[in-house]
């Protein structure tokens, strides 16, 4: 009995010792699924960052760059109204409108201006072409562009982070449970708002920037009569100034000479003096 006893208390100690390190195996088990999943999770949310990116880089043709063209043109035109009657009609014509525009009238003698126009980029080319057969001479003309196709798709990324933040906190909103939370997660929603608002505006602003080219004309009347005024007014300018010159030089001199006498007076009285006696006793002999 001591014997059988004895072996039942060994098998028992045996039973509790596998029973123990199953137990273990089987925590050990759980665990190395448990990081296993949040490996595979990691992974995953991994593929899913890496994915959404590709999608992003996939979605922006890059072939299709943003550039924003301006120009500058000056002319010469023989009749400042008629070709101001022009320019409306070429840019109403080509889908754009005036901006801003301004006409100085100088004296009657001949007219200028300048104005600044928007006009559709697939026309503008065509545009500075016309003004410049319009004019009789045209006295400059540049044109430049600024690459905006990296702001831009930078600031589509941003946007992107910011919708998926605002969709995040509109969820924690309607999970939340107290006041406090409420509000802070309110204060950052906010905020969140904001800078969309602020990233799609700036986004506008180089659309249409892009989609329509600034103009600035500075245009100049130069007629034949004109010239001819200003020519007779130059005539008459000059013959004026040559005789008041030589009234100058004449004043001047006698000016001069007065000033010369009276300041030489006491040399020269003593001096006339004599002179007088000798030619007055020379004649008495």
């Amino acid at each position: 009995m001591i014997v059988t006893a004895g072996c039942n208390d060994d098998e028992t100690a045996q039973q509790e010792r596998a029973d123990t390190h199953s137990d273990d195996e089987a925590e050990i088990a759980v665990e190395e699924a448990d990081d296993a999943g949040d490996s595979e999770g990691e992974v995953a949310t991994s593929d899913e960052e890496t994915g959404d990116g590709s999608e992003d880089i996939t979605d922006v043709d890059m072939s299709d760059q943003m550039i924003i063209y301006n120009g500058d043109i000056a002319i010469e035109v023989d009749e400042f109204n008629e070709a101001q009657r022009q320019i409306e009609e070429h840019v109403e014509h080509m889908d754009g409108y005036v901006v801003e525009s301004t006409v100085h009238d100088h004296d009657n003698e001949n007219q200028s201006g300048t104005f600044s126009v928007r006009i559709p980029q697939e026309n503008f080319t065509p545009f500075l072409d016309e003004l410049e057969a319009m004019g009789t001479e045209v006295l400059e003309r540049s044109t430049y562009g600024d690459d905006v196709t990296e702001e831009y798709v930078d600031l589509e990324s941003r946007l992107q982070s910011q919708e998926t933040v605002e969709e995040r906190l509109l969820t924690f909103m309607e999970e939340a449970e107290n006041t406090e939370d409420l509000l802070d997660i309110s204060d950052d929603l906010a905020t969140t708002q904001e800078e969309i608002e602020q990233i799609e505006g700036r986004m506008n602003y180089l659309e249409n920037n892009v989609a329509y080219s600034t103009v600035n004309i500075d245009m100049q009347e130069m007629a034949a009569s004109t010239l001819q005024d200003r020519q007779s007014l130059n005539t008459w300018g000059q013959a004026t100034s040559l005789f008041t010159d030589t009234i100058n030089v004449l004043v001047s001199f006698f000016s001069g000479l007065v000033v010369v006498m009276i300041g030489l007076s006491p040399v020269l009285v003593p001096l006339l003096i004599i002179a007088a006696a000798v030619v007055f006793f020379l004649k008495k002999k």
